[in-house]
């Protein structure tokens, strides 16, 4: 039985690029392989969330599967293979730049439509070390385009729980509570199963009206210029310094298809630019889909803890499928190595002339 059966049967309820070339599959293969990253020593705390217009399909009914990698412990790459690595997210990244900008800007319509998942594991403390649950959102958000119209926005929690196979029969043992005392970063929380959304902690462009979002207007203003746009990657605010920080930024902004696809490639070159990008291989988001890993370099926390930001890119239409956060080493905060503790990614994107739901 796979994990989402599982997670369903116990919460039941209601042109070619470059790339398409011989040499380019050639170097897509090479995009594939794992890079190990050198992790770089800086306190840092777990946000609620990243923020990124993705582009996946999905429903609700997906889950996450919640365990990435071998979470060892802190290998260093060699110098030549580090450059190697590095220069495969370099290549991936150009190729990607020199398509969109051959591309075009999607037909406006009525309303720019944009629905989210996000998610966050939390740590729930027991005697025999407790286990991981998962607590989920859904965001529905109408634009108006151009043109007069009044937004909508809608939220709703999925059942929170356990994703993994071990984390469920640690749920089990513990007598399947759907109430929880749990823990993130420091943060504690009471959840339960069909609590509502936690407070929104999500800046950038997933639209949330307690952010009061830019209008349509705006974000294609703001996107039609190049050397303007790629301005606004490097002056946006950040958590953690340095290029794990800048691929955390530009991956907001390669995303929000209402900017000009010239200005979009532009921050693309601008990524490939930056020391210690990499390509971690092939990675699965976490609605399940899977595309080329981008990552920072490792930032280690206060809690000795180590985590690597990845980017997920489709290799196709170089679409930004994912973004997350997973633990590559474990540290003092009861979550283990290779877990996915913060995700976003899109269920749909894109102009649509339907009218909004009321309020």
């Amino acid at each position: 039985m796979d994990e989402l059966t599982m997670v369903a049967e116990t919460f039941d309820e209601g042109g070619p690029s470059a790339l398409e070339t011989g040499e380019g599959r050639r170097r897509l293969e090479e995009l594939m392989r794992p890079a190990v990253p050198e992790p770089r020593k800086r306190p840092w705390r777990l946000r609620f969330g990243l923020g990124l217009g993705l582009a996946a399909a999905a429903t609700a009914a997906v889950v996450a599967t919640a365990s990435l990698g071998d979470g060892g412990a802190n290998p260093v790459l060699p110098k030549e293979q580090a450059a190697e690595q590095h220069l495969q997210a370099r290549t991936f990244l150009l190729a990607a730049a020199t398509k969109l900008e051959a591309g075009t800007s999607p037909k406006a319509g009525r309303f720019w439509r944009q629905r989210t998942l996000r998610g966050q594991a939390w740590h729930v403390v027991s005697e025999d070390g407790g286990y991981v649950i998962y607590t989920e959102v859904e965001s529905d958000a109408w634009q108006p385009g151009t043109g007069p119209g009044r937004g909508h926005f809608a939220e709703k929690a999925n059942p929170a729980g356990p994703r993994t196979p071990e984390d469920m029969a640690a749920w089990r043992k513990a007598g399947s509570p759907t109430r929880w005392r749990a823990e993130a970063d420091g943060d504690r929380l009471d959840l339960t199963r069909d609590g509502k959304p936690l407070e929104p902690h999500r800046p950038g462009y997933v639209l949330d009206p307690s952010t009061d979002p830019p209008s349509v207007e705006s974000r294609i203003a703001s996107g039609a210029d190049p050397a303007a746009f790629v301005a606004l990657v490097r002056r946006d605010a950040g958590f953690v310094d340095g290029s794990a920080n800048e691929l955390m930024t530009g991956a907001r902004y390669i995303g929000d298809k209402l900017a000009a696809p010239k200005s979009r490639a532009a921050v693309l070159r601008m990524l490939a630019g930056l020391s210690g990008i990499r390509s971690v291989g092939t990675v699965q988001n976490a609605c399940g889909r899977t595309g080329v890993g981008l990552a920072g370099p490792w930032v280690e926390r206060a809690d000795g803890s180590v985590v690597e930001y990845q980017l997920v890119l489709d290799p196709n239409t170089n679409d930004v499928l994912g973004d997350q956060m997973v633990l590559k080493k474990a540290g003092k905060t009861g979550m283990r190595a290779g877990l996915r503790f913060d995700y976003t990614c899109t269920l749909s994107e894109g102009w649509t002339n339907e009218t909004p739901p009321r309020d």
